[in-house]
């Protein structure tokens, strides 16, 4: 897996994407709050202006893929989905970081601050809209990838005397409970294995919109 190069431009274009949609003063903020905070003030600002749970929950894509992912219930209740999953998900996670270091130099500088004034809800602009579909696609590609590698890992017996065994009996609980909650977590991790690769359509979606926008913008005099 080869995306060191898109990732340093996803790095970048975040950045500019910062300066760009919201100025901030950096020079106590970043040492006041810690890393965690500041890992939390960016989701945060990346759940609104993706549109929370309310966008997520009208979306075509989430009821497609619980559609798919019931249709396809023989497919996750074997252990076979999650190898699929993990050759399939790293290229799909390279496509959509190549597709966001397009966005971001996408237009002239005038097209993206036109873009960044242009109101989409409350404090959201069109370009930090677009900026978070597809930071949505990264992170429902990483969500899934990290789900099959888990659940793929997880797949073993546990003995009795292994620390893990003494672990759950000291808490009361089963030893075969990983095993009992298996057919749960296939059909969590085919769900989001199915919902991450739609959401790349709603990515590209998301460009098509853009050459949209674009096309309406008065030839440069």
């Amino acid at each position: 897996m080869h995306f060191s190069h898109e990732l340093q431009a996803l790095l970048i274009a975040c950045l500019q994407e910062t300066e760009m949609t919201r100025p901030v003063d950096r020079s106590s903020s970043a040492a006041e709050v810690g890393p965690y905070g500041d890992f939390a003030e960016i989701v945060t600002r990346y759940w609104k202006s993706y549109g929370g749970l309310k966008e997520l929950g009208r979306s075509p894509f989430l009821h497609a893929a619980v559609v798919l992912a019931t249709l396809a219930a023989p497919s996750w209740s074997s252990s076979g989905w999650s190898t699929v999953a993990v050759s399939v998900l790293p290229n799909l996670l390279g496509f959509g970081v190549s597709g966001y270091a397009i966005w971001i130099g996408w237009g002239d500088p005038e097209f993206r601050r036109r873009l960044a004034q242009l109101e989409m809800g409350p404090g959201v602009s069109a370009y930090a809209q677009v900026s978070a579909t597809f930071a949505h696609f990264a992170l429902m590609q990483v969500l899934a990838l990290l789900w099959a590698l888990m659940f793929s890992s997880l797949d073993y017996v546990v003995a009795p005397v292994s620390a893990i065994g003494t672990t759950l009996q000291f808490f009361g609980l089963r030893i075969d409970a990983f095993a009992s909650l298996r057919p749960a977590g296939a059909a969590i991790g085919f769900f989001l294995f199915v919902y991450a690769i739609l959401v790349a359509f709603e990515a590209t979606l998301a460009l098509f919109r853009l050459a949209t926008w674009l096309q309406r913008e008065p030839p440069a005099q």
